[in-house]
């Protein structure tokens, strides 16, 4: 190889690590690493040296709900959302019961409780096939935190019945459309909540993802499975940008 070959290949290399960096800088977005994760099953017990996408993911005969989707859903009927007289006209006309959109049932095929972690559509090849159980045991059981006991990682839960499914209603709105709630005479001009909401460009800019050609509200608005929050802290818990003085919340709602 020659020198001058060697001075292209090390500019075109700068060139490109300088692009990741701008583009970085530009969306906001974490650095993905889902391998240095918790969402990383494969790491430790009971799911030692299987695969790392199998949980989600699965390159042949998964359900189109999602890419390539590899893990068996909930009813999208079968949750409670939040639900109170101080927000929008919209919200609270909205049914309590209302399906869960799909971007935010993925989430809650493992979040929700109801449904087995191991409960796969096709099986790791690491296992020949052969289903993922629990601890050696044959049957399917719902999620736990890493620590052993319910906790936060059953968004499906509440307070008050920690072993719960399907309860959403301690939790911030989902699977809703932000621009009627902008367009709630709350919210419009004159209203009692005039200019609470930023408009959905300027949300859009401060790193909030939206869905659909509503601009629906789901999980993944605020939150990145891939994020590799271990390397960096501040997208701890998956978010999917820092809420360092609460700039994720402040994305949304001008307080």
């Amino acid at each position: 190889m020659t020198k001058r070959t060697n001075r292209n290949v090390l500019i075109c290399s700068v060139v490109g690590m300088l692009l990741l960096t701008v583009a970085s800088i530009a969306w906001g977005k974490g650095i993905g690493n889902v391998a240095n994760t918790i969402h990383n099953l494969s790491t430790g017990a009971p799911y030692a040296y299987y695969e790392v996408c199998v949980f989600c993911h699965t390159p042949h005969g998964g359900l189109l709900t999602g890419p390539l989707w590899n893990h068996s859903l909930p009813s999208a009927s079968s949750f409670t959302h939040y639900n109170s007289a101080t927000i929008s006209g919209y919200l609270s006309g909205l049914s309590a019961t209302r399906d869960v959109n799909d971007e935010s049932l993925l989430c809650m095929a493992c979040h929700d409780g109801s449904v087995a972690i191991d409960h796969l559509i096709n099986n790791p090849n690491s296992l020949n096939g052969d289903p993922i159980t629990f601890y050696g045991g044959t049957s399917d059981v719902e999620i736990v935190d890493m620590l052993g006991g319910f906790n936060a990682s059953r968004i499906g839960a509440s307070m008050g019945t920690p072993a719960g499914t399907g309860d959403l209603s301690d939790d911030h709105p989902i699977s809703f459309s932000y621009d009627d709630v902008l367009s709630d005479p709350m919210y419009s001009a004159g209203g009692s909540k005039d200019g609470e909401l930023w408009p959905v460009g300027t949300a859009v800019g401060n790193e909030v993802r939206f869905f659909g050609s509503t601009n629906r509200v789901e999980c993944s608005s605020c939150h990145d499975p891939h994020v590799d929050y271990i390397a960096q802290p501040t997208y701890a818990p998956f978010l999917i940008t820092p809420n360092t003085g609460s700039a994720l919340c402040l994305a949304c709602h001008n307080k």
